[in-house]
């Protein structure tokens, strides 16, 4: 009776050099057969899916090396020896075990038997090839790899907002019609500073955005997302920058915005959409920001109880004196100076009108400065075309080609940008002024009549600056609705605008 006991195993990687190599249940097959010719008597059973280019990356390979080494079991069957290791160190770990006689036999179903007496040079040669196969197919990929990121080529699995298209060896990446537009409109909810990470989460998820493991976005994920350069078409390779030839999903010039936004970022500033005026008013006295309170008050006398809401300073700087002020004073307030605005319909017709006629010079402009911006995106490309040249010819170190590479593709990519924006500025402009007549006309029915979302627009929209002091609200007009007040009301704006400056 064959008393020499045996585990089994089974090893197939994902990685692009294990390919060829049968799959598990191909090798068990294999392994089986030829254990059941030879009466083999297998103690264990050990699969894995991990590549064995590393050492120290198999659960499965070093629980075969306890079992030798406890003498649970004493020998090895597997498909291939390559599938065992292809790293010095767990070969060499291997090679020890058998020469110390905890390893009695080693097999393979083509008939290969390595035991303590064998010639461990022919086992030392297998274990050599494979680690150098490994190594060439490595060498390899990293140079194909490179040479898809020179032709814009992204080199990684694709990420939330966009698919892979293509076949093997070509592919690249595609905008996800449904995901593609609510990251576009998460980067611009970010570049207004007036969301915190944890409403722009909560957005994505109620408009149904998933991870691509199907989970919910968090917010270091979603932040991670705002800082990605990958979105305006560029990406990283190696540590080196590489323009993309697949669509973009924002331009340079939002993703330049969002960036200045995240670094100013200092709290969230909103934290529920009931709490309407939260994150949009501070303190004038400590410069805290304004929040809402709900206080419930029992009368006795007649059994009944009341709620008030408070606007009040969150005094996270310390004690403040500001009062709180009640939301029915603070709104009546709000309502008179939004209702300083005088737009009537003669005028807002008007104005129309006379954008639409302004809108064919802006467009003549535009096709001048647009041959301007593209001889300045043309000089920006003979530039990197030299650039390379210099590295060709090995003029410049490694280093310093990325770092000059570098800096004309962000300056390559700021004249897209603007490129891309000349494009649609006459439309941008047109809709733009006309968004300005739109609201300063219907600002009256919005503050009196409107939801909560359709005043905070509004407020954000036309509104800076907006403090509260002695339970009074002291609000800025943006430019250019300024220019719509009433006299009274400019003059008193100009005054407190002289004041704070």
């Amino acid at each position: 009776m064959n008393t020499i006991t045996f585990i089994r195993y089974s090893r197939k990687s994902s990685e692009a050099k294990e390919r060829q190599a049968l799959s598990i249940p191909e090798q068990i097959i294999e392994c089986d057969k030829y254990a059941k010719v030879n009466n083999l008597r297998i103690v264990e059973k050990i699969e894995e899916s991990k590549t064995a280019f590393k050492p120290h990356k198999r659960l499965g390979f070093d629980r075969m090396i306890t079992l030798l080494e406890s003498g649970q079991a004493d020998s090895i069957l597997t498909w291939h020896l390559n599938r065992l290791a292809r790293n010095p160190e767990e070969g060499g770990k291997l090679l020890q075990l058998l020469q110390d006689g905890k390893i009695k036999e080693i097999r393979t179903p083509s008939g290969e038997i390595y035991t303590p007496e064998s010639d461990h040079l022919i086992l030392q040669i297998h274990f050599g090839m494979a680690n150098q196969y490994s190594r060439n197919i490595s060498r390899d990929v990293k140079r194909s790899l490179v040479h898809k990121a020179e032709r814009g080529e992204y080199t990684r699995r694709a990420i939330l907002g966009y698919d892979t298209i293509g076949e093997r060896g070509v592919k690249n990446l595609k905008p996800n019609p449904l995901e593609a537009p609510l990251l576009k409109k998460a980067f611009e909810m970010a570049s207004t500073k007036n969301y915190p990470l944890s409403h722009i989460c909560e957005f994505l998820y109620k408009s149904g955005l998933r991870t691509k493991n199907n989970k919910r976005i968090g917010k270091s994920h979603i932040y991670s997302i705002l800082i990605n350069i990958i979105y305006t078409g560029y990406f990283y390779h190696q540590g080196e920058l590489y323009k993309g030839t697949y669509e973009p999903i924002v331009s340079k010039t939002l993703f330049d915005k969002v960036q200045k936004a995240l670094k100013d970022r200092s709290r969230a500033k909103l934290k529920t959409w009931d709490k309407l005026y939260n994150g949009l008013i501070k303190c004038s006295k400590c410069g805290c920001a304004i929040t809402t309170s709900h206080k419930t008050k029992y009368y006795k006398q007649t059994d009944r109880k009341a709620t008030y809401v408070y606007l009040h300073c969150t005094k996270r700087r310390g004690n403040c004196d500001e009062e709180p002020v009640t939301i029915e004073d603070f709104e009546k307030q709000l309502k008179d100076i939004v209702l300083s605005i005088t737009l009537d319909k003669e005028v807002w017709s008007l104005g129309v009108e006379l954008l639409k006629e302004k809108h064919k010079h802006e467009t003549e402009a535009n096709i001048n400065n647009l041959g301007h911006l593209q001889e300045l995106y043309k000089n920006s490309q003979e530039k990197l075309n030299r650039l390379i040249n210099m590295r060709a010819n090995e003029e410049l170190t490694r280093e310093e080609f990325i770092y000059q590479k570098e800096t004309l593709l962000k300056e390559q990519s700021g004249v897209k940008s603007l490129l891309d924006d000349n494009e649609q500025i006459s439309h941008t402009w047109l809709e733009l002024a006309e968004d300005f007549l739109n609201t300063a006309f219907y600002a009256r029915d919005i503050i009196q009549d409107g939801d909560y979302a359709d005043k905070r627009n509004l407020i954000m929209a036309i509104g800076e600056n907006l403090f509260i002091d002695d339970k009074k609200l002291d609000f800025s007009f943006k430019k250019p609705y300024d220019i719509l007040l009433k006299p009274e009301y400019r003059t008193n704006g100009l005054r407190r605008q002289d004041s704070n400056l």
